[in-house]
């Protein structure tokens, strides 16, 4: 039997949601990385930070805020996007890091029941659309990552302007 003759898969929402997340997050990743490099510009810092964790990222653009390059009014809505990534990051964390199994009896989410994993995480159910609202979640916070680091850096150059509003909070 090959391949071509292979049955068809039968699609499963659940793990195409977590699979989901599983990208916004490292999509998430890819947009802290750059905020760095809006605002930072340490070439040492900005290797540091390549094939970095979402924690180490959020760690290295406090720590970017601390030297004084950034404008205040600048780091306070850097600082607003981080907690946003920090919460996402947790919500994701909970959500690829942690084990489901088939219950004993049940079909779709009912037949699967969280289990502790090593990591510590306490998995409780949760359904697809609380799923994929998390990955919109990142995409919208993706867009104030960018604007705040546009704002900070770049926006403030001569014949540049300033990308205005947050759309934070208005999805």
């Amino acid at each position: 039997m090959t391949l071509k003759d292979s049955p068809a898969r039968e699609r499963d929402p659940f793990l195409e949601a977590v699979g989901r997340v599983t990208v916004a997050g490292a999509q998430l990743d890819a947009s802290l990385h750059h905020l760095l490099g809006a605002i930072a510009h340490e070439p040492t810092l900005l290797m540091d930070a390549n094939g970095a964790s979402t924690d180490r990222l959020l760690q290295l653009c406090r720590l970017t805020l601390t030297v004084g390059i950034v404008a205040p009014e600048d780091a306070t809505e850097i600082e607003a996007c981080l907690k946003g990534a920090d919460n996402i990051r947790i919500r994701r964390n909970a959500i690829v890091h942690s084990i489901y199994m088939k219950a004993e009896s049940g079909e779709g989410m009912e037949a699967l029941k969280p289990v502790r994993k090593s990591l510590g995480y306490n998995a409780k159910p949760i359904t697809v659309e609380e799923m994929e609202a998390l990955a919109d979640e990142v995409t919208v916070l993706r867009s104030d990552l960018f604007r705040v680091g546009w704002n900070a850096g770049a926006g403030k150059q001569p014949g540049m302007g300033l990308i205005p509003g947050s759309v934070m909070n208005q999805v």
